[in-house]
Order: structure tokens, then C-alpha cells, then sequence
């Protein structure tokens, strides 16, 4: 079973599955889809695993690696397609103002002066300086 402290993998099944939305993306082209976890679970069982969802999604895109008459097709790029949402802990549907602050590295050296420095008096060429 998923908790909240464990990331979903790819054998997750939607009844173990710990988020509300199931996002899935193509790195090859723009293609993506959001889906709600209730419809997913009540078209395809709660049994279903996202590995599963992942390949149906690899089944609709154009740069699948076989065509539906069996045929391979000869594409430099096969499909990109993955789920974003596997391995994090942070839901995709979290609003930002609830995420909390995040702690950057860095230190004191790191921060810059509270004050502006004192600007640099601009000096005439070939007059008297007064």
C-alpha cells in the first residue's frame, strides 16, 4: 500500500495510487493527458497498474514502434511517453501557497549587501577637480 511518505512506481495500482489526478506526458512530441484517478479506476478496474496506463498511452501516439497491423514502423524517435508523477512525493494538484517554503543552499557569503554602495562621483576630464 501507498502512503503519502512512499512515491508511486509503476507497478502501483490505481487502488494504491496516492493522488487525485493521473498526469501522463510524451517527451517526443506535446502530447499529453490529465486524467481523474475515479475514471481511470471505473473504465479500466482498480486493479489496473500505471505501467499499464503508460503503454495505452504509447498505443495512441504517433511515434508508437508498431503499427496496429502488426507492422514495425522504422521511426529515429520512438515514443517518449511516461507518467511525471512516478517517484515524487509532492501531489501534482498541491496549490503552490500550500507546498511550504523550499530551503535553498547557500550562505552568509552568498547574500548581498542590504545597502546600495555609495555612488562613484563622476569627474570632469582636463578641468580642476573642486
Amino acid at each position: 500500500m501507498t502512503s503519502l511518505d512512499q512515491a508511486p512506481h509503476p507497478e502501483t495500482t490505481l487502488e494504491h495510487y496516492p493522488w487525485i489526478i493521473v498526469r501522463f506526458r510524451c517527451s517526443r512530441c506535446r502530447r499529453y493527458a490529465d486524467s481523474r484517478l475515479a475514471r481511470l479506476a471505473e473504465r479500466f478496474g482498480a486493479t489496473e497498474t500505471i505501467a499499464r496506463l503508460v503503454a495505452r498511452f504509447h498505443a495512441t501516439c504517433p511515434h508508437r514502434p508498431a503499427k496496429r497491423n502488426g507492422r514495425t514502423m522504422i521511426r529515429d524517435e520512438p515514443c517518449g511517453g511516461y507518467c511525471p508523477d512516478l517517484g515524487s512525493t509532492i501531489p501534482p494538484d498541491l496549490p503552490p501557497s500550500l507546498s511550504g517554503l523550499t530551503l535553498i543552499d547557500g550562505g552568509k557569503g552568498d547574500m548581498l549587501p542590504a545597502e546600495p554602495s555609495a555612488p562613484q562621483r563622476r569627474r570632469r576630464v582636463g578641468g580642476d577637480d573642486v
